[in-house]
């Protein structure tokens, strides 16, 4: 492992090679070290082959380029295979009725649907930025479907699985459009309802239900499943900027299952490990396909959204200070040889399962410095509070915390809670050292959010159920309907509630016609802005106003317009690309939505274009003016003379000296 890194590290880079090797090998050692005898004939060999395959990998000297979809291959087998053999082995938890299971599941479909038609309908939502991202994406899937090109896609999830943008989430979407329509948003966010809303609803309430359990909550078998219908709706009442988020068509939410998953399994490692010693062979076994279990979730909320990696490692740490705990508190009975296992297999398996990543970011380790790449998303605290109180509610916030030191002070084992709560908490610290975040990141502290006001009204529910039915009308009424905007600013969420219309929706469908009209592959219409009123971005959106044309371009060549940046330490310079633009729209004033010191790869060609300098001595304005909302205008330029490559030169070196001017207003 340390040759095979070593080899496509940058030259001199000793550190993480070492580093890596020396885990695995312990991780080799120990697994070996504390497998059951039995089990040595089936792990040796694994071992032995991988080994082999990586020093081969080494010795043949080939190129990342290579290697990456080679070891995404083998990821995906691994995943696969470990994911069947679980399968075979677990005892699956005694299920309700069928019937009464799929009539629940099929009435948190339906409502949801209803909620996402009122939202999109009242809202008339337009998807931007990653919204779109995704659903381009799920089209894109859709399209090599449709096609028949499955080397393609698979080639194309594998490079993906490396990349701030993983392929994964726009698996499901893009199946159920190849089934239907392409360019359908009913059929795309019905599949995001369907196969992540859903799963996710459904685990926040076994979550609550969970911890509720642990704090006294008594179950009736006869009513376990309108129990779980009450969970169901209070998760949602608890947090339902989540729900709306999906609702605009953001596949995110599915990772909530899955971090839902990894806690349970987290819970149950710890209580195993936890065990008085005795029944060696049994135990061993079950933390051994604990620790799989867990590696595999933690790996697949990777692959899914690359940020619930701060999920991960919130997991992780509260797992090891609750077996800490227990270590300290069982001194010397306390199941070391298990405790290794467990850390062995998992740390091996992972390894493994994380080998592309490894092989790409061994080649330049910076680039995915992440605290000084997203630098730009940082927001002053006063609006970060502010959006706390519009996703959330301070209300909310406080009834959680209330809940929780209820829960805690009830629970004679209150594991599952400390794990949840401490998670969410290391998973939010973590991620803004890294940035300020949009309301899809926020899925990081659902758990902990909807479980501590669930699990309380669960209690209620069993003590007096009328009480508790209307403590959970009054929590919907609050969150999802405009009555919660009767109480001051910020005591209740205001995310469930459809956002008013843009007002420039008229503007907007002529900014459509008159581009269709012009845009073409040797007649490109781009835009320069960064803003929600107005991006580079909108010109390629706008197809979604009328979607009666693909938004895909089966060549790049074949693009009728030009992808812009818009943040200088992701991006870098302006694209070169700007000089095939042969009709600029510019918003007046220039557009940011950033931090500007960090957006001057937007700011700098729209400051010419506007000016009639540098870039700009080569347009002419036109006279056409496109009026958007909130007094913006968007200014439309006719190339009047070539660009060459020495002008793209001069603008870089342009944006260069604006970023060094700014260089000591620009935030750590």
């Amino acid at each position: 492992m340390a040759w095979l890194v070593g080899s496509v590290s940058p030259p001199g880079s000793i550190f993480a090679p070492g580093a890596l090797g020396i885990l695995t090998l312990l991780a080799a050692l120990g697994l070996v070290a504390t497998c059951l005898e039995a089990d040595l004939r089936h792990y040796v060999p694994i071992i032995g082959v991988g080994a082999l395959a990586m020093a081969a990998a080494a010795l043949a000297g080939m190129g990342a380029d290579r290697l990456e979809p080679a070891f995404g291959l083998f990821a995906l087998g691994l995943f696969g295979a470990a994911t069947y053999r679980l399968a075979r082995a677990a005892r699956l938890p005694r299920a309700p009725p069928i019937r009464a299971g799929l009539a629940l599941v099929a009435a948190l479909a339906a409502g949801l649907a209803l909620y996402n038609a009122y939202y999109v309908i009242v809202s008339r939502d337009l998807m931007n930025a990653d919204f779109m991202f995704y659903r381009k994406l799920s089209i894109v899937v859709a399209s090599l479907i449709d096609s028949a090109r499955w080397p393609s896609l698979i080639l194309d999830l594998l490079a993906s699985m490396k990349e701030d943008y993983s392929w994964f989430p726009a698996l499901a979407p893009g199946l159920v459009l190849a089934l239907s329509a392409p360019l359908s948003r009913v059929a795309y966010q019905g599949a995001v309802l369907v196969f992540y809303a859903v799963p996710a609803l459904l685990a926040l309430a076994w979550l609550a239900r969970g911890i509720a359990l642990r704090a006294g909550f008594s179950r009736k078998p006869d009513a376990a499943l309108s129990i779980f219908a009450l969970a169901i709706v209070a998760v949602a009442a608890a947090y339902p900027t989540g729900i709306a988020v999906a609702a605009r068509g953001m596949p995110d939410i599915g990772g909530l299952a899955l971090y839902v998953l990894a806690l349970r399994l987290a819970d149950r490692l710890a209580c195993a490990l936890s065990l008085p010693l005795g029944h060696e062979e049994i135990v061993r076994r079950l933390v051994g396909r604990l620790a799989c279990a867990l590696a595999l979730t933690f790996f697949a909320m990777f692959l899914f959204r690359r940020w619930y990696a701060f999920a991960v490692l919130g997991i992780s740490a509260m797992l090891a200070l609750e077996v800490a705990a227990v270590a300290l508190r069982r001194g010397s009975e306390f199941r070391r040889r298990d405790f290794l296992h467990a850390a062995s297999i998992g740390a091996l398996l992972l390894i493994g399962l994380m080998s592309p990543v490894i092989v790409d970011w061994s080649q330049n380790p910076a680039a995915h410095d992440y605290a000084s790449i997203y630098a730009a998303y940082r927001k002053p605290t006063a609006i970060f509070l502010g959006l706390i109180g519009d996703w959330f509610g301070w209300a909310i916030l406080a009834l959680a915390a209330i809940g929780a030191a209820l829960l805690f002070a009830r629970s004679k084992q209150g594991r599952l809670g400390r794990l949840t709560l401490g998670a969410a908490a290391i998973a939010a610290a973590l991620f803004l050292r890294v940035q300020t975040p949009a309301a899809h990141h926020a899925y990081l502290v659902a758990p902990a959010l909807t479980a501590f006001v669930a699990a309380p009204i669960l209690l209620l529910l069993a003590q007096a159920r009328r009480a508790g039915v209307v403590a959970l009308a009054a929590l919907a009424l609050a969150t999802f309907t405009p009555l919660g905007a009767l109480a001051p600013k910020g005591a209740f969420p205001i995310g469930g509630r459809p956002h008013a219309p843009r007002e420039d929706l008229a503007e907007l469908a002529r900014l459509k016609a008159w581009v269709d009209a012009r845009a073409r592959p040797d007649h490109r219409v781009c835009g320069l802005g960064s803003s929600y009123t107005f991006s580079g971005q909108l010109i390629g959106e706008l197809w979604q106003l009328k979607a009666d044309k693909t938004p895909l371009f089966g060549d790049p060549k074949l693009r009728t317009d030009v992808r812009m940046s818009d943040v200088d330490t992701v991006e870098g310079p302006p694209s070169r690309e700007i000089r095939d633009c042969a009709l600029m729209i510019v918003g007046d004033p220039v557009q940011t939505h950033l931090i500007p010191a960090y957006q001057q790869t937007a700011i700098v060609p729209s400051r010419e274009m506007l000016s009639g300098e540098g870039i700009g001595a080569h347009y002419r304005r036109t006279g056409e003016v496109f009026w958007l909302e909130k007094g913006v205008r968007a200014l439309v330029f006719e190339r009047i003379s070539p660009l060459g490559e020495a002008d793209m030169d001069a603008l870089a070196d342009r944006w260069r000296l604006a970023r060094a001017g700014l260089r000591g207003t620009l935030a750590p």
